[in-house]
């Protein structure tokens, strides 16, 4: 009778290690996917830190142009702009 039970503790411990396997396989799968998605993550946050900090460069050229006046230092008046010169 010892036997008998001994067998059948085997199998169950062999089964509950074929599916302690299996079950660590699917969270090794999901961690590995997880890892890509947080990689994709950080490359798309990257990219829209830098699109940000052009975009906010572009606003300060923005703003500097439209605070030009004719008075502003180094702005000169020049007579036919157009013209090509000879030469």
């Amino acid at each position: 009778m010892r036997c008998n039970f001994l067998k059948v503790d085997i199998c169950t411990v062999f089964q509950e290690k074929l599916v302690i396997e299996a079950i660590k396989k699917q969270l090794q799968a999901q961690i590995n996917d997880s890892f890509e998605q947080l990689c994709r993550l950080q490359e798309a946050r990257q990219q829209v830190l830098a699109d940000l900090q052009d975009k906010n460069i572009a606003l300060d050229i923005d703003i500097e142009q439209y605070n030009l006046t004719e008075d502003s230092p180094e702005i000169s008046y020049k007579p036919d702009p157009t013209r090509v010169p000879k030469g």
